[in-house]
Parts: C-alpha cells; sequence; structure tokens
C-alpha cells in the first residue's frame, strides 16, 4: 500500500510539474510575442515616410526603367561631374540622379557604391555599374532628397 501511495504521489507530482511547465511556456510565448509586436511597431514608426515609398512597387519600377534608361542611352558618361567635360544636365550621373531626385547627395551615394562594387568612382563610367548599383544610388538620394513623395 506505501509503494502504491508512493507512485501515485510521483505520479501526482509529475502531472503537476508538467502542467507547471506548460503554462509557464504559454506565458514566457505570450509575453515573446508582445514584445516582437512592438519591436516591428518601433522599427515601422522610426521609418521615414520615403524609406517605406522607396519599397514599393512602383518606386521599384521606375528605378529599374532609369537604370536601364541609363545604362542603353549614357553607357560612356562619368558618374561623377567633376570628371566630367561639361558640367549640366545628362553630363555625369551624379548630375542626372540629383535632377531626377531634386537631390544634392548623388556624389555620396555614388562613392559608397563605388567603394562597395571596387570600381574607381573617378575613372568609371555608367556602364560600369550594374543596373542594383544605379537603382541603390538613385534610392538613396530619393530618401535623403527633398522630392516630394507621389511625384
Amino acid at each position: 500500500m506505501k509503494q502504491k501511495k508512493s507512485i501515485f504521489f510521483t505520479g501526482g507530482l509529475v502531472v503537476a510539474l508538467a502542467g507547471s511547465f506548460f503554462l509557464g511556456g504559454m506565458a514566457s510565448m505570450g509575453r515573446a510575442e508582445v514584445s516582437a509586436e512592438t519591436a516591428a511597431l518601433s522599427e515601422l514608426n522610426e521609418r521615414s515616410e520615403k524609406e517605406i515609398a522607396a519599397e514599393g512597387d512602383g518606386f521599384a519600377q521606375a528605378c529599374i526603367e532609369f537604370a536601364q534608361y541609363l545604362l542603353s542611352d549614357y553607357p560612356d558618361c562619368p558618374l561623377l561631374d567633376e570628371s566630367a567635360k561639361e558640367h549640366w544636365g545628362d553630363s555625369s550621373l551624379e548630375n542626372m540622379v540629383n535632377d531626377v531626385n531634386a537631390g544634392h547627395t548623388a556624389k555620396e551615394a555614388i562613392l559608397a557604391v563605388c567603394e562597395t562594387g571596387g570600381l574607381d568612382a573617378e575613372t568609371a563610367v555608367i556602364s560600369d555599374l550594374t543596373k542594383e548599383q544605379i537603382m541603390e544610388i538613385d534610392r538613396k538620394v530619393f530618401i535623403e532628397s527633398d522630392h516630394p513623395i507621389g511625384e
């Protein structure tokens, strides 16, 4: 009889501990879910309207078309204005990207992309860049620009 009580008592303890772990796990999971939602909302609130717009399909399509246009119509155009023979509208990638985005940070974006890609920005031309690199430059300048959203 004593052995049966001991087995019954041990079984009860196992069930109680298992239940305790289950409830603790459920509570922990609930807290983790709330924490993840809070972090996601915080990240979303920290992003600017321009960053959100730059991730949209319309902006992505415009970037693709702009990059393809530059690669097909201006492949030999220098990247930086200081490398151009003339200093107006379509004389360099820097001028064109700044003009399109009503910005002034194209040089910094071009230099960053060239550094990452191992290119010399002072001697490189548009055809030395990939479509994706041009899109990255365009996106960075748009986000930093005075260009209104939706125009």
